[in-house]
């Protein structure tokens, strides 16, 4: 295959095999970016393991989940960019091999601090790597299958999303030559080689042909604006959003308005922008970034409260919480699979609204269960509304992007890809922060209410084991204000002041004092048990709500965009 210079009509020739290589392609591309937004999500399940091994402290564990997304969200428009002067393929290998050697550098970590650097480098090569992935194939297939092209870019990138946690519970479980935790880095090596051998062989080099050198103004200027709104946002909630936080968050925005009149200049004198502002003339763009946001913060939200209920307020083994999301794991790919291939071209538009308003009816149905099933709701019983959740997921993703970029001209192919997968990127983090804090403050403000809830149980328990009277206003009087205590707590892993020094138990449960006899120790823990059950069910119930409104809005902004997705080519 020759490569090129210029954006190449896709359609142009169509030999049978010219057409056999788009598709291994497709393939090598694809792998690429499914490797990329697993590596976004498995790593949070292997964080008890991590501390286990390295000796990682809670800030360390968090900066390794989250120096991947922020070196990802920071390179990423710069790196679109890159792709359009320097040619797609050839960042896109560039990016593939560093990740791949990142990834190694992570499997091999002796400490924290070597995991973190790794990561964050790994961040950067993905940033450089997925970018390029839209462009491609943008550039290289032709109309007739751009709908199809795009619903398994959508497919494949909500597959990967949902599946991170069970996978990286599989692998973890399995120990596979006693890697524990490293396997988890490590299998992302010959996945790696395979995408990087067929981009090699079967990938065009395509660039485009209106962009001649780097604007280096507007790559610091866009890097400092998403450094000030997506680091707060990856760290604030664990630190308890102090003012700096917010300060951050609003500077952000004067400086992406300085970026935005940098950019306006340097269209004006064509110097070559990092983004082409053209691309904010267009409402239907406009509104697909929005819908883009809204989209990826209610489910990433989602997943992150929904995986906290079921670890921490269910006691679910890290498999268990896995097989429960498996369902809409399933249900995003048959969804994804008959929209991208049969749906997305007939319906166009509708097929989005239909995907978001079946989301939106599928987090109500969840609600409803855990309304009258309460924290007796089983994996089957939430199974039915996480697979309609999950065959709505499949058909939104499957046109989303074809929808989003319909406007889009070959020159702006470029910036059209690092903006959407920038937009994705912000919508994550904040969905993360926003049904964070949402979900935390609720379990905090309720946790009186609740302990008052299962005390009158926890006396009836004391009593049946011959416990004092006095003793027993003692142990709830304790049990009270060492749980509200606990749900407020910025650190879970510091016993408050307020329970004592009893022997710890569960992690988010109240604690045994000293006064009461061992045999009290069982009642008590399962007081606390209960408590997490109901106080985790209901601030589910709440949040959830929060993710049905974000699907709702995607629903009603559906009618900004066009009918059809782009024609690609």
């Amino acid at each position: 295959m020759t490569a090129t210079d210029v954006e190449v009509p896709a359609g142009a020739g169509g030999s049978a095999a010219q057409s056999s290589r788009r598709w291994w392609a497709l393939i090598a591309l694809l792998l690429a970016s499914f490797m990329d937004l697993l590596d976004g999500t498995i790593v949070n399940v292997a964080i008890p393991s991590l501390q286990r091994n390295l000796g990682t402290s809670d800030s360390d564990a968090q900066w390794v989940a989250s120096g991947y997304a922020l070196a990802f969200a920071l390179v990423l428009i710069t790196g679109s960019r890159l792709g359009d002067i320097f040619g797609r393929k050839n960042l896109f290998m560039i990016g593939v091999a560093g990740f791949v050697l990142s990834s190694v550098l992570c499997g091999a970590a002796q400490g924290p601090e070597m995991l973190i650097v790794a990561r964050v480098l790994q961040g950067a090569m993905a940033a450089l790597m997925v970018p390029q992935v839209l462009s491609t194939l943008m550039a290289t297939f032709p109309p007739r299958q751009g709908a199809m092209v795009a619903g398994m870019f959508g497919g494949v990138s909500g597959l990967a999303v949902v599946s991170g946690p069970m996978l990286g519970a599989l692998l973890i479980k399995a120990d596979l030559f006693g890697l524990e935790w490293r396997s988890i880095f490590l299998v992302n090596v010959p996945v790696g080689i395979i995408a990087l051998i067929g981009a090699a062989l079967y990938v065009q080099n395509t660039k485009s042909e209106h962009v001649q050198r780097v604007d280096i103004v507007g790559s610091l200027l866009v890097t400092a604006a998403m450094l000030l709104l997506v680091y707060p946002l990856l760290q604030g909630r664990d630190l308890g959003w102090p003012a700096w936080t917010y300060v951050s968050m609003a500077m952000s925005v004067p400086v992406l308005a300085l970026f935005a009149f940098v950019q306006i200049r340097k269209g004006r004198a064509n110097k070559s922008p990092l983004v082409e502002m053209s691309l904010f003339h267009k409402l239907s763009f406009n509104a697909g970034l929005l819908i883009g946001f809204l989209f990826f913060a209610g489910l990433i939200g989602f997943f992150f409260v929904f995986m906290m209920y079921l670890q921490i307020g269910r006691g679910f083994e890290v498999v268990h919480a896995g097989l429960t999301a498996l369902p809409w794991s399933l249900g995003m790919a048959i969804g994804s699979a008959v929209s991208g291939a049969v749906l997305a071209p007939k319906l166009g538009r509708k097929l989005l609204s239909t995907g978001a308003l079946v989301m939106c009816a599928a987090f109500v149905g969840l609600i409803l269960t855990l309304h009258y099933e309460g924290i007796n709701a089983s994996s089957w019983q939430m199974l039915p509304s996480l697979v309609v959740a999950g065959l709505g997921m499949g058909a939104v993703v499957s046109s989303l992007f074809g929808i989003v970029l319909a406007a889009v001209e070959p020159r702006e192919i470029g910036s059209a890809s690092g903006l959407v997968n920038a937009i994705t990127q912000v919508g994550a983090s904040a969905g993360i922060a926003i049904l964070g804090v949402v979900f935390f403050s609720l379990l905090g403000s309720q946790s009186t209410g609740i302990a008052d809830r299962v005390t009158p149980q926890l006396r009836v328990e004391m009593s049946a084991v011959h416990v004092p009277s006095t003793v027993q206003d003692q142990v709830i009087a304790t049990f009270r204000s060492c749980y509200h205590d606990r749900m407020v707590a910025k650190d879970p892993s510091q016993t408050p002041a307020s329970c004592g020094g009893a022997k710890s138990g569960d992690g988010a449960t109240a604690q045994v004092p000293d006064s009461v006899s061992k045999q009290m120790a069982a009642v008590f823990e399962h007081t606390g048990s209960r408590a997490n059950g109901e106080n985790f069910t209901l601030a589910l119930q709440r949040t959830l709500w929060c993710a049905a409104g974000a699907m709702m809005l995607v629903f009603l902004l559906s009618f900004l965009l066009p009918a059809r997705a782009r024609k690609w080519g």
